[in-house]
Protein backbone atom coordinates (compact mmCIF):
# COMPACT_ATOMS: atom_id res chain seq x y z
CA UNK A 1 0.00 0.00 0.00
CA UNK A 2 0.94 3.37 -0.76
CA UNK A 3 1.23 5.53 2.57
CA UNK A 4 2.20 8.70 1.14
CA UNK A 5 -1.11 10.88 0.20
CA UNK A 6 -1.68 11.02 -3.62
CA UNK A 7 -0.79 14.17 -5.52
CA UNK A 8 -4.22 15.48 -6.39
CA UNK A 9 -4.94 15.45 -2.24
CA UNK A 10 -1.74 17.16 -2.06
CA UNK A 11 -3.15 19.91 -4.50
CA UNK A 12 -6.63 20.24 -3.40
CA UNK A 13 -5.20 20.77 0.02
CA UNK A 14 -2.61 24.15 -1.50
CA UNK A 15 -5.48 25.09 -3.26
CA UNK A 16 -7.48 25.35 -0.54
CA UNK A 17 -5.01 27.08 1.42
CA UNK A 18 -4.30 29.23 -1.01
CA UNK A 19 -8.28 30.16 -1.45
CA UNK A 20 -8.45 30.63 2.56
CA UNK A 21 -5.52 33.39 2.48
CA UNK A 22 -6.92 35.39 -0.68
CA UNK A 23 -10.03 35.54 0.90
CA UNK A 24 -9.13 36.54 4.29
CA UNK A 25 -7.06 38.95 2.86
CA UNK A 26 -9.83 40.49 0.88
CA UNK A 27 -11.94 40.62 3.68
CA UNK A 28 -9.42 42.44 5.84
CA UNK A 29 -9.14 44.97 2.72
CA UNK A 30 -13.01 45.14 2.53
CA UNK A 31 -13.03 46.42 6.08
CA UNK A 32 -10.53 48.36 6.14
CA UNK A 33 -12.43 50.71 3.38
CA UNK A 34 -16.00 50.80 5.65
CA UNK A 35 -17.06 54.00 5.52
CA UNK A 36 -17.62 55.20 9.65
CA UNK A 37 -21.50 55.03 9.41
CA UNK A 38 -21.19 51.19 9.00
CA UNK A 39 -18.78 50.26 11.21
CA UNK A 40 -20.69 52.20 13.76
CA UNK A 41 -23.45 50.32 13.05
CA UNK A 42 -21.35 47.20 13.03
CA UNK A 43 -19.74 47.83 16.63
CA UNK A 44 -23.75 48.52 18.37
CA UNK A 45 -24.30 45.45 16.64
CA UNK A 46 -21.41 43.18 18.06
CA UNK A 47 -22.24 45.22 21.32
CA UNK A 48 -25.73 44.37 21.16
CA UNK A 49 -24.87 40.57 20.72
CA UNK A 50 -22.31 40.96 23.43
CA UNK A 51 -25.20 41.94 25.78
CA UNK A 52 -27.43 39.20 24.95
CA UNK A 53 -25.17 36.77 25.52
CA UNK A 54 -25.27 36.15 29.41
CA UNK A 55 -29.07 36.38 29.44
CA UNK A 56 -28.77 33.48 26.88
CA UNK A 57 -26.23 31.63 28.96
CA UNK A 58 -28.62 31.29 31.75
CA UNK A 59 -28.11 32.36 35.76
CA UNK A 60 -24.51 31.47 35.70
CA UNK A 61 -25.36 27.80 36.94
CA UNK A 62 -25.04 26.17 34.06
CA UNK A 63 -22.34 23.79 34.86
CA UNK A 64 -22.91 22.58 37.91
CA UNK A 65 -25.70 20.48 36.77
CA UNK A 66 -23.25 17.95 34.48
CA UNK A 67 -20.86 18.51 37.15
CA UNK A 68 -23.54 17.37 39.73
CA UNK A 69 -24.80 14.48 37.16
CA UNK A 70 -21.23 13.56 37.30
CA UNK A 71 -20.00 13.34 41.56
CA UNK A 72 -23.49 11.49 41.64
CA UNK A 73 -22.71 8.73 38.71
CA UNK A 74 -19.31 8.42 40.18
CA UNK A 75 -20.62 7.99 43.84
CA UNK A 76 -23.00 5.58 42.76
CA UNK A 77 -20.45 3.67 41.36
CA UNK A 78 -17.84 3.70 44.19
CA UNK A 79 -20.83 2.29 46.21
CA UNK A 80 -21.16 -0.14 44.07
CA UNK A 81 -17.84 -1.13 43.88
CA UNK A 82 -16.88 -0.88 47.37
CA UNK A 83 -20.14 -2.93 48.39
CA UNK A 84 -19.25 -5.61 45.57
CA UNK A 85 -15.84 -6.56 47.87
CA UNK A 86 -14.76 -9.29 49.62
CA UNK A 87 -16.50 -10.18 52.89
CA UNK A 88 -13.89 -10.07 55.68
CA UNK A 89 -13.34 -13.02 58.05
CA UNK A 90 -15.69 -16.26 57.43
CA UNK A 91 -19.30 -16.85 58.06
CA UNK A 92 -19.83 -18.14 61.65
CA UNK A 93 -20.93 -22.19 61.02
CA UNK A 94 -23.81 -22.47 63.64
CA UNK A 95 -24.24 -26.26 64.93
CA UNK A 96 -27.56 -27.75 64.87
CA UNK A 97 -29.88 -29.11 67.49
CA UNK A 98 -30.82 -32.66 67.50
CA UNK A 99 -34.51 -31.25 66.41
CA UNK A 100 -33.04 -29.63 63.42
CA UNK A 101 -31.11 -32.87 62.73
CA UNK A 102 -34.48 -34.71 62.94
CA UNK A 103 -36.33 -32.23 60.96
CA UNK A 104 -33.63 -32.44 57.96
CA UNK A 105 -33.57 -36.47 58.29
CA UNK A 106 -37.76 -36.50 58.18
CA UNK A 107 -37.13 -33.63 54.90
CA UNK A 108 -34.57 -35.84 53.22
CA UNK A 109 -36.23 -39.23 53.58
CA UNK A 110 -38.05 -40.85 50.87
CA UNK A 111 -39.98 -42.94 53.11
CA UNK A 112 -42.46 -39.90 54.46
CA UNK A 113 -44.05 -38.97 51.37
CA UNK A 114 -46.64 -40.96 52.36
CA UNK A 115 -47.45 -38.40 55.37
CA UNK A 116 -47.48 -35.54 52.42
CA UNK A 117 -50.77 -37.34 51.68
CA UNK A 118 -52.57 -37.11 55.36
CA UNK A 119 -51.96 -33.86 55.55
CA UNK A 120 -55.56 -33.04 56.59
CA UNK A 121 -54.97 -35.52 59.47
CA UNK A 122 -51.91 -34.17 60.42
CA UNK A 123 -53.52 -30.65 60.46
CA UNK A 124 -56.56 -32.15 62.76
CA UNK A 125 -54.54 -33.70 65.16
CA UNK A 126 -52.32 -30.83 65.82
CA UNK A 127 -55.78 -28.66 66.36
CA UNK A 128 -57.05 -31.28 68.62
CA UNK A 129 -53.45 -31.45 70.52
CA UNK A 130 -53.94 -27.33 70.83
CA UNK A 131 -57.37 -27.37 72.45
CA UNK A 132 -56.46 -30.44 74.55
CA UNK A 133 -53.19 -28.39 75.48
CA UNK A 134 -54.99 -24.69 76.14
Amino acid sequence: MNERPDRKSEALNKSEDEFARQAGRRLRQSADELDAATLSRLNRARQSALDEMPRARGNGFGWWVPAGVTALVAMIAIGVWQAGGPIEGSPEIVPLTADEVADFDMLLDDGDLEMLEDLEFFAWLSETDMETAG
